[in-house]
């Protein structure tokens, strides 16, 4: 299964059906887009956060429009190939390793045999 992450396709828009984000990259539940004030307009929560957060009708963060990296932007879900690195020893099971450079601090022991890099390939990127 193919990870996803947000891409930011524009500013916000009321037309826009989701997902959202923010203008640094940070997912974004909406709750309403207008719960009929005109204080708080678009409520919802950032990631996971326990407290939610309000924007402008035109989806800025703070009232007189100033760009902040919490503003409302519309999004598209992208899928992600995933990456990883596996070590093979001779005398015990391998390691999985998120990165090479956890990979490559790893493989300084005896056993180890070598490092393998495994990228998944997503669908239309071809062999």
């Amino acid at each position: 299964m193919t990870q996803k992450k947000l891409e930011i396709i524009g500013p916000y828009t009321p037309e826009h059906e989701g997902p959202f984000c923010t203008r640094d990259g940070r997912g974004v539940r909406l709750l309403t887009k207008t719960d009929g004030s005109k204080e708080f307009p678009i409520v919802g929560f950032i990631n996971n956060e326990r407290t939610a957060s309000v924007w402008t009708e035109h989806g800025f963060y703070f009232d007189d429009g100033t760009k902040d990296e919490s503003d409302l932007m519309n999004a598209r879900e992208v899928h992600v190939a995933r990456e990883f690195w596996i070590n093979e020893y001779a005398f015990y099971n391998a390691t999985l390793h998120e990165d090479e450079g956890s990979a490559k601090e790893a493989s300084e022991v005896k056993s180890f045999i070598r490092t393998i890099h495994v990228r998944e390939v997503l669908p239309g990127e071809g062999v």
